[in-house]
């Protein structure tokens, strides 16, 4: 609080005329100053959660498999809906008598 007094004293000398009331301008904030908030018009909805593993998470959740894929969707609760990741493929080599066979041909 001190320093401000002598604040204005020193602005007061240098200008030679009255600054409080440039300063109570200033210090008091005018609510035109604020932005004032934006309410969205559309609820917001969480999307899919995507698991290596999905279960229920209440009675009204219930299952659907499509495109290897299992899915969890619920009625009550929107933000419960999950979704499975696709299974990796194993053992996808192509076998031949090449690479199975004891005895190589070289």
């Amino acid at each position: 609080m001190q320093k401000l007094f002598s604040l204005v004293k020193v602005a007061n000398s240098l200008i030679g005329g009255n600054v409080l009331p440039i300063l109570n301008r200033i210090s008091q904030p005018s609510v035109t100053n604020f932005v004032k908030p934006v309410i969205p018009l559309v609820t917001q909805i969480s999307g899919i959660k995507i698991k290596g593993r999905v279960r229920r998470r209440c009675r009204s959740c219930y299952f659907v498999f499509r495109d290897e894929r299992v899915y969890i969707m619920c009625s009550k609760f929107p933000r419960h809906k999950q979704m499975s990741m696709k299974p990796k493929p194993h053992n996808t080599w192509i076998l031949t008598q090449a690479s199975q066979s004891p005895v190589r041909p070289w």
